[in-house]
Order: C-alpha cells, then sequence, then structure tokens
C-alpha cells in the first residue's frame, strides 16, 4: 500500500452518514438451520442493548472512581452491655438499693406513726404502711432508674496545637461549659414559657458549634491573633454570656411581672433570640471560611455582624 493512497480516508461506498441507534430493533435475519449457530447470535447474546457503554455512558472504570472509597472501618467495637453504650448510669447498689431502703423506711414510720397515735388498728396500721412503702419504693425506683442526662464529651486539642492557640481554645471550652451550667439552671424557670425554651434551646445549639469548630483541626492550626479565633472567643467568652444574663434577668420579669410589662418582657426575650440567631450567622461563616481554607480578618467578621443586625432592625446588647 502506498502513501498517496489511504483506503481509510475513502468516503463510504454504501449506507448513510448518519449514527446507528442503539436504541433500534435489530433487523431480522434469515434462519439458520437447526443445531447450527451463527456469529452474529453469539455476539447478540454478548451485548444486549442495555449492556452496550455508550459514548455518553460511564464505564465500569470510571464508576469506581464515583463510588464511595472503600476504607477500613476504624473504632473500638462494644458489646451491649457495655458501660460505653448509651448513655451512663447509676451503679445497681444506688438504683436497687436505695429505692428499698426508701420504701421501707416510709413503710416502718407509718406504721409506728399509726400505731403510736392510735388513729387506726394494727390491720389498717399495717396496710396504710405497706402501701406507702410500695408507693415511695416505686417512685424512688423510677427516678433512680431513670438514664442521666450525658452532658457530652468535651472537645480534645490536639498535641500539636501552639501553646497561644492553645490557651485561647481553653478559654472558649471553659466558656461554653459555664454556659451549659447556666443554661440547665435556668430550665425550670423557662418550661411554662415557649419562648424562653426557645431560647435557651439556640443558645444550647450555639454551644454545640462552637465545641465543634474548637475540635476542628483546621482552626487548630491557626494563630491566636487570626480573625475566626478571635471572633470565636468574642462569641464564646463575651457575646453569649451577655445575652444569657439579658434572658436570666427577663425571666425574672416574666414570673413577676402581667400585662403589658410582661409582654414587653416577652418582646426582649425575642429580641435576645434574634440576636442569638445572628450570632449563628457568623458562627456559620467561620464554618464555612474553615471548610474553604479562606481566612479573614476580625473586622471583617465583626463587619458581617454589625451589617447582620442593622438588616434585621436590631439595637443589639452586645458591643461588636
Amino acid at each position: 500500500m502506498s502513501a498517496q493512497h489511504d483506503p481509510s480516508a475513502e468516503p463510504p461506498t454504501s449506507g448513510t452518514n448518519r449514527f446507528p441507534d442503539p436504541f433500534a430493533p435489530t433487523p431480522a435475519t434469515p434462519a439458520a438451520p437447526a443445531g447450527s449457530e451463527t456469529p452474529t447470535d453469539a455476539g447478540a447474546r454478548a451485548t444486549s442493548p442495555g449492556d452496550q457503554d455508550l459514548p455518553w455512558k460511564a464505564t465500569a472504570e470510571r464508576r469506581d472512581l464515583w463510588g464511595p472509597v472503600q476504607k477500613p472501618l476504624q473504632g473500638t467495637v462494644h458489646s451491649p452491655a457495655s458501660k460505653a453504650v448509651g448513655r451512663p448510669r447509676r451503679s445497681p447498689l444506688v438504683r436497687f438499693g436505695a429505692p428499698v431502703l426508701l420504701g421501707g423506711l416510709a413503710a416502718v414510720l407509718t406504721l409506728v406513726v399509726g400505731l403510736s397515735t392510735g388513729l387506726a388498728g394494727p390491720l389498717l396500721a399495717l396496710a396504710a404502711a405497706a402501701g406507702v412503702g410500695v408507693v415511695t419504693l416505686g417512685g424512688s425506683g423510677a427516678l433512680l432508674n431513670a438514664p442521666r442526662r450525658d452532658q457530652g464529651t468535651r472537645p480534645t486539642l490536639d498535641a500539636s496545637v501552639p501553646d497561644g492557640t492553645r490557651a485561647v481554645l481553653e478559654k472558649i471550652l471553659v466558656a461554653d461549659a459555664t454556659t451549659r451550667e447556666r443554661i440547665a439552671q435556668l430550665r425550670p424557670s423557662a418550661s411554662s414559657t415557649p419562648s424562653a425554651a426557645t431560647v435557651l434551646d439556640d443558645v444550647d445549639t450555639l454551644v454545640t458549634r462552637i465545641d465543634a469548630l474548637v475540635s476542628a483541626e483546621q482552626l487548630q492550626s491557626q494563630r491566636p491573633s487570626s480573625g475566626e479565633v478571635t471572633m470565636l472567643e468574642g462569641i464564646a467568652c463575651r457575646y453569649v454570656p451577655d445575652l444569657v444574663d439579658a434572658a436570666s434577668d427577663t425571666l425574672g420579669f416574666l414570673q413577676t411581672f402581667e400585662g403589658s410589662a410582661r409582654q414587653e418582657a416577652l418582646d426582649n426575650l425575642e429580641s435576645v433570640d434574634r440576636q442569638l440567631n445572628v450570632l449563628a450567622e457568623g458562627v456559620e461563616q467561620i464554618e464555612s471560611d474553615i471548610v474553604g481554607g479562606v481566612s479573614r480578618s476580625l473586622e471583617v467578621h465583626s463587619e458581617f455582624l454589625r451589617t447582620r443586625f442593622a438588616d434585621q432592625h436590631l439595637n443589639p446588647i452586645i458591643d461588636v
């Protein structure tokens, strides 16, 4: 074959210039003699239209790249009876011994009082003592066997965190723990006011998000003077405690005042909740910056909060 004559460059002598339709029905072929198999039949069974990798269809190798990376599982396997599974519970001596002791003491005291005062006969005193003992045993048993609320594990700082950054992050964690304690103290007084309970829930959620940011490796690797670390310190150590103080004072007003004064207190509580939402937006911006590898100055974060307060027509309690 010479270089001047290339058969691959010649136009086809038959057919059309359109691409074949992969979904078109296969044209009928002449029947073959019984017992014989043609190469066309074998090829048709080997690659049916649904199995063909079309030009726009991913191949098996490409599908493997898209799927999740198969990695060995990591972690510790605990048995269902292990204390590491589920919420922490009290020791069996407290959960079973204390109810029996309290029930017995209540029954004995009831029997002694009934017999000494002569208000009831021996049989009636015994029945009353048994009833009081059973009620005391059941109530104390239900109370002591209820799972204790999990306080959550405190985020741990990596050993490679610089000393300056470690000091600031430790300060944030201490402030978050103090805020949680205050929330627990305010829960009983806020149980009768739905808006107050919502404020405490928002504070708890915000503190949890701050703890998650502190445990992030990207934040732990930053300098203590970075905008993200400084703004997070301000939110956790100053802004959130100030708003919790305002919510605490408002709860005191709700329990004392009525009428228009109570409505004004509810409005103040709503304002506190809206300011918490603005702080949550600031934390969300820090989260997105940490994930995207972007670092902003403290002035940029402060301006973001001031803009959001102005957009919502709020007069913030905190000094941004």
